[in-house]
C-alpha cells in the first residue's frame, strides 16, 4: 500500500527552479520553466492539488479559453442578477460570457500541463524558509531538507512565506475574507449568477449564488477585513436560509463541502521580485480587488514569472536586476487596470445600503457586455470612456466614487 508521503517521482540530481505552492500561480509558472527546458519542482503543504478550495471560482469564457483551459471544467452563466436591498440590475446573455470553474477541476487540470511539461510534484511538503546566502534566495528550507535552486518562486497565497523573510514583504494587510456552502440543489437555477450587497447580508463585501453545474451551487459571503470586523460563517447561514426571498430555489438543498478563504484587497505588490525569487499570485497580490477575483490573473502572472525566470536561469543571472523584467512587464500590462480597481474597492466597501440602492441606478446603465467589462477590471478600456461620454450622469455617478 502507498503511504502518504509517497513521492512517485525522484528528486532531480539538479534542480533550476523551485515554486513553493501548488496553486494556479505556482502551476502556471512550473509549466512555463518546464517547456523552457527548465528543471522544476513544486512544493505543495497539501495532500491534494486544488484541495481544500477557497475561492468561489467565478470567471469568463474567453479568458479562459484564451488561458487553454478546457470548455468542460466551466459551466456558462446566461444572467446576472446584482441586488441591493431595495434595488437591482439585470443582465441577460444570449450567448454567455460568464462563468463559473470547477475549481478542483481546473487546478488539477494546470498540475498535468505542468507534469506533461516535466515539472515535479511533491505534495505533503511545507516550505518553512527561504535558504539565503550572502543576501541572495538559493533555495528553501523544508523539514529536514534543505534544496537548491537559481531561482524560487513563491506561490504560497495571501501569507507570502518566502518574500516575507527574504526582505520582500508584500505590505498585504487587508483582505477578503469568505466562506461559502456548496450545496447539491436539485431546484436552484443553474442559468443565472446572483450577486447581493447590503449590510443586512455582507457588511464591507457582497454575497454570491454561483451554480457550476451537476446540480451543484456555491452560496458564500465575502467580508473585507479590516473594513469590517463581520464573520462571513455568521452571514452565511442568514443568507442560505433567507435566499427564497431572492427567487433562490434551494428546496430539498444539502451541503456537500464548506469552503473558507482570503484573497488580499490590496494592490498588487510594490516589490515583488529580488535575488534569487520572484512572488507570483495572491503572494504578490495579483489579483483584481474590485470583486476579489484571482485564478485566471495567477495564471498569468505564473506564465509570465516562468518566462522571464527561464530566461534568468539560460542566462544564469537571477539577481533582481535582470528578475525585475517581471515586475515592470506586469505593471505595463496590469497597472492602471488594478490600482483603479483597488481604489474602487476601498470606497464602494463603505457604502450604507442607501449609498449602494443609489447606485445601481448607474450599473443599469451599462449593457449587458458593458457590465461584463467592468467585472473583469477592464477599466481603462476605451469601452468605458465612450460609456461616460454618452452617459453624463453616470460620469457624474463615476467621479463620485473615484
Amino acid at each position: 500500500m502507498l503511504d502518504a508521503n509517497t513521492t512517485f517521482l525522484t528528486q532531480s540530481t539538479k534542480i533550476d527552479a523551485i515554486i513553493a505552492g501548488g496553486g494556479p500561480a505556482g502551476l502556471a509558472a512550473a509549466e512555463t520553466l518546464a517547456r523552457a527546458g527548465c528543471a522544476v519542482t513544486v512544493l505543495e503543504k497539501n495532500h491534494e492539488i486544488g484541495s481544500p478550495i477557497r475561492t468561489s471560482g467565478g470567471s469568463f469564457i474567453d479568458e479562459l479559453d484564451a488561458l487553454g483551459i478546457p470548455a468542460y471544467l466551466h459551466h456558462p452563466i446566461s444572467r446576472v442578477r446584482f441586488l441591493s436591498p431595495n434595488n437591482g440590475a439585470v443582465y441577460d446573455y444570449q450567448n454567455p460570457k460568464l462563468c463559473v470553474m470547477d475549481v478542483r477541476g481546473v487546478f488539477q487540470f494546470l498540475a498535468g500541463r505542468a507534469t506533461e511539461a516535466g515539472a515535479q510534484i511533491r505534495l505533503g511538503m511545507a516550505v518553512d524558509s527561504p535558504l539565503i546566502e550572502d543576501g541572495i534566495v538559493t533555495g528553501v528550507k523544508i523539514k529536514n531538507e534543505t534544496i537548491r535552486a537559481q531561482l524560487v518562486v513563491d506561490a504560497t497565497g495571501y501569507r507570502s512565506v518566502l518574500l516575507k523573510q527574504a526582505g520582500l514583504d508584500p505590505g498585504i494587510r487587508r483582505f477578503g475574507v469568505g466562506a461559502e456552502y456548496d450545496l447539491y440543489a436539485p431546484h436552484c437555477d443553474q442559468r443565472e449568477v446572483i450577486l447581493l450587497v447590503g449590510s443586512e447580508l455582507a457588511p464591507s463585501g457582497y454575497a454570491w449564488v454561483f451554480p457550476w453545474g451537476r446540480h451543484r451551487v456555491r452560496v458564500g459571503v465575502g467580508i473585507i477585513h479590516p473594513d469590517s470586523n463581520g464573520k462571513p460563517d455568521d452571514y452565511l447561514e442568514r443568507l442560505v436560509s433567507g435566499l427564497d426571498r431572492y427567487g433562490v430555489n434551494l428546496q430539498g438543498a444539502q451541503p456537500i463541502e464548506h469552503h473558507a478563504g482570503l484573497i488580499p484587497s490590496e494592490c498588487f505588490a510594490p516589490k515583488f521580485a529580488g535575488d534569487g525569487i520572484l512572488g507570483v499570485g495572491d503572494a504578490a497580490g495579483h489579483a483584481s480587488s474590485l470583486l476579489g477575483e484571482g485564478i485566471r490573473w495567477a495564471i498569468e502572472a505564473g506564465r509570465l514569472a516562468g518566462e522571464i525566470g527561464a530566461r534568468a536561469i539560460q542566462l544564469a543571472d537571477t539577481s533582481r536586476k535582470t528578475l525585475e523584467e517581471f515586475e515592470r512587464t506586469w505593471i505595463q500590462l496590469h497597472g492602471k487596470d488594478l490600482r483603479l480597481a483597488h481604489k474602487i474597492n476601498e470606497r464602494i466597501s463603505g457604502w450604507d445600503d442607501r449609498k449602494w440602492d443609489q447606485r445601481l441606478d448607474m450599473l443599469k446603465l451599462l449593457t449587458p457586455d458593458q457590465f461584463v467589462e467592468a467585472l473583469k477590471t477592464n477599466l481603462t478600456g476605451k469601452w468605458l470612456l465612450r460609456f461616460l461620454t454618452r452617459n453624463p450622469r453616470a460620469l457624474a455617478e463615476a467621479a463620485g466614487i473615484l
